[in-house]
């Protein structure tokens, strides 16, 4: 029997899929005291991210091996560099997929506190999510993959309807307004921004497994990032036009909050269901991720051997390593400050993936200079400034996260190293 290969659709799902999450359904409220300016946020930063997605399928047409950015960092910088960029995204991965555990307990406790308020209830739910898509996982990339066609359609449909729905009953002087936009503010809404569009690389990362992956992978890449940046914008249109700016800054689900107004009960009802399906979903295509990029440093003993290692479906341990991580994050990390507790674990994934995000720009511009007698007259001309936007959208991003946070991402690769030692000591002595 042939290998199961993903397609362009299970790939634009993958992708789309594990943008479309905690991000746009909390991100309303997260950005709510930036007003108007979160509109100008949302524009810039898929300006910002599509120049990525443009970097990301050229690099993978360059370099078809699987492991994403890790991939890319390691063939320009070496094994070193290579090996950190790879220990950012893990963690990243892990981490950001709590955060999704996180915003689903944050939807369910719109309608259920006192399950919420329940540690041992929200433990035994969080667990048990992680563990399900796990469980999905290790049963092999065809099943995974459905599940995530599956998830994508039931959160993607309910954003697209109130979108549509929601235009008839915005108003939009509440929408367009800039007289008094405060354009610093840009940088203290740049981690909830580019949270919101982690996860653009997700076809780039099994590359490998990919059917034709030199025309799948841009395909899959480009069109996700501009299906979610379409729900994002119209989102943020409809939501900020149907509720009042002090409404939605109290709220704690502001699509649910919105669908209650434009559909009454029902559509209240709906969108609490869809949105924490949704959401829990979204940890399907993450631990698919969190498996596939130390595998593809392990097979160049980069991490350790364990990594390497398959089980009978051809899926790599790291997906259940993974999973026992996160596990003990959200064990650690759950309290009863959900909105807190998100934005931390945001802050934390956003700017762990933004170091692998840089330097892939890098190298995207290095081979784009050694290669350039293999480019066209049009690639020449469009590839500089794709790089320059992207470079630019990656470098305000992480200034714009502040000194803290800057710290704790400098702590985080700082701790890789002694790693990197023990990983590489059968070598180095």
């Amino acid at each position: 029997m042939d290998k199961f290969k993903i397609g362009p659709f299970r790939a634009t799902a993958l992708v789309a899929g594990n943008m479309i999450g905690s991000g746009i359904l909390v991100a309303p409220a997260l950005l709510a005291p930036y007003g108007q300016m979160s509109l100008i946020g949302w524009i810039l930063t898929t300006i910002g991210a599509l120049a990525l997605a443009l970097a990301f399928s050229k690099l993978a047409i360059w370099i078809p091996n699987s492991g994403g950015p890790y991939t890319y960092v390691k063939h320009v910088f070496g094994d070193f560099v290579g090996f950190q960029m790879a220990w950012g995204y893990w963690i990243s991965s892990w981490c950001g997929s709590v955060s999704l555990l996180v915003g689903t307990l944050q939807y369910i406790s719109v309608f259920a506190p006192e399950f919420v308020g329940n540690s041992t209830y929200s433990m035994i739910f969080g667990l048990s999510m992680i563990w399900l898509f796990t469980y999905f996982n290790i049963r092999g990339l065809k099943e995974t993959t459905f599940v995530g066609i599956i998830v994508f359609l039931i959160k993607v449909v309910p954003l697209v309807l109130i979108a549509a729905v929601g235009i008839f009953y915005a108003d939009f002087s509440r929408v367009f307004t800039f007289e008094k936009c405060d354009w610093s503010s840009l940088g203290s809404m740049s981690t909830v921004l580019l949270w919101a569009f982690i996860g653009l690389e997700s076809a780039t990362i099994p590359s490998e497994d990919v059917r034709t992956p030199e025309k799948t992978i841009p395909i899959a890449t480009i069109a996700g990032v501009l299906i979610t940046a379409a729900v994002y914008i119209m989102g943020t249109i409809v939501i900020t036009g149907v509720m009042p700016q002090a409404e939605l800054i109290k709220s704690a689900a502001p699509y649910v909050d919105s669908a209650a107004k434009i559909f009454g009960y029902p559509g209240y009802l709906f969108m609490i269901i869809t949105g924490i399906i949704g959401l829990a979903g979204s940890l399907n295509g993450w631990i698919l991720i969190q498996g596939q990029v130390p595998y593809a440093a392990a097979k160049e003993g980069l991490f350790p051997e364990i990594f390497l290692k398959k089980n009978k479906n051809d899926v790599p341990y790291g997906v259940v390593i993974g999973s026992i991580l996160m596990s003990i994050m959200f064990i650690l990390t759950y309290q009863e400050s959900l909105v807190e507790n998100l934005r931390l674990l945001i802050d934390i994934s956003v700017l762990a993936m933004l170091l692998p995000y840089f330097y892939s720009v890098i190298a995207y511009g290095y081979l784009a200079v050694m290669k350039k007698d293999e480019l066209s007259n049009p690639e020449k001309f469009c590839m500089p400034i794709i790089g320059i936007i992207a470079f630019i959208y990656c470098f305000i991003s992480i200034i714009g996260a502040g000194k803290e946070l800057v710290c704790l991402c400098f702590l985080i690769f700082l701790i890789s190293v002694p790693f990197y030692c023990f990983v590489r000591k059968k070598t180095l002595y």
